[in-house]
């Protein structure tokens, strides 16, 4: 995700450029290093840009899980006992134990 933000949606400081097609699709392996549309320099760059997508993402995360501890854990054996779960009810899972710990933990809030 991190390499098609930078070198097919110019999400990165090398700019508004699609340096990759999307006709590249990895399958088995095939084109996770087919870096013969650019230059090594440029190859080096995009590593570069996506280390840092990756660093900021890991800074951001990191305090969420930290301060939804408690919600992270549940949801943790709710995946384990069920597997997989949709989008909306994740969303809606995350509201109900959000009220309850307001209701329960900070009643004033």
């Amino acid at each position: 995700m991190a390499r098609q933000m930078v070198t097919r949606f110019g999400m990165s400081e090398l700019g508004p450029l699609s340096l990759e097609s999307s006709s590249g699709e990895v399958f088995l392996g095939g084109g996770l290093m087919n870096r013969s549309e650019y230059s090594e320099e440029v190859a080096m760059k995009i590593d570069s840009e996506m280390r840092i997508l990756a660093e900021e993402g890991h800074k951001l995360a990191r305090p969420i899980v930290r301060d939804n501890r408690e919600v992270v854990d549940r949801l943790v054996e709710l995946l384990i006992e069920r597997e997989t779960i949709g989008g909306e009810e994740f969303r809606q899972f995350v509201a109900e134990y959000t009220e309850f710990l307001t209701r329960t933990v900070c009643p004033q809030l």
